[in-house]
């Protein structure tokens, strides 16, 4: 999984901030984060039990990496997945390592990173459109709509 550069910096500089890339970049973890979406919850905990697994408790509560865990989890669910952030980070009961973390839902839309098999500028387009929020969407469709009214209006082909 390809991950920003600056999550792929500020894990190089911590113990076991590799290990937290590679625990989020599993797709048993993904689904279990959209999982946990879907309840209610919070995506980082699906990061909690591979990471005490891998590491152990005590360095799992390192407060360092448990922001990058947050970090990681977020770009993960938004960008990969296309969730989107709910406001405020919320309190988390009865997890090992994690004490607050951010509330994500589901958008309903395709991601850009899902829509890889696509070639050329088309790809280039539909990565653009994928990462538009709804407003925006919206506003774009009716700029489309727009063109092609003035372009039939000239008698200009579509294209």
């Amino acid at each position: 999984m390809q991950f920003s550069p600056r999550i792929k910096a500020r894990a190089m500089k911590l113990d076991h901030g590799e290990t937290v890339l590679d625990i989020a970049s599993r797709q048993d973890v993904q689904q279990d984060m959209l999982h946990r979406i879907d309840r209610g919850e919070k995506p980082v905990t699906a990061l909690s039990q591979p990471l005490v697994q891998a590491i152990g408790l005590e360095a799992a509560r390192n407060d360092n990496l448990r922001r990058l865990a947050g970090e990681v989890a977020a770009f993960v669910v938004e960008t990969v997945h296309s969730c989107i952030r709910s406001s405020g980070a919320r309190v988390i009961s009865n997890d090992p390592v994690f004490t607050s973390g951010q509330p994500f839902r589901r958008s309903g839309r395709q991601s850009a990173m899902g829509i890889q098999a696509m070639e050329g500028d088309g790809a280039i387009v539909a990565v653009l459109v994928a990462a538009l929020d709804d407003a925006t969407l919206d506003r774009l469709a009716d700029l489309v709509a727009q063109e092609q009214d003035k372009r039939a209006a000239a008698g200009s082909p579509r294209i």
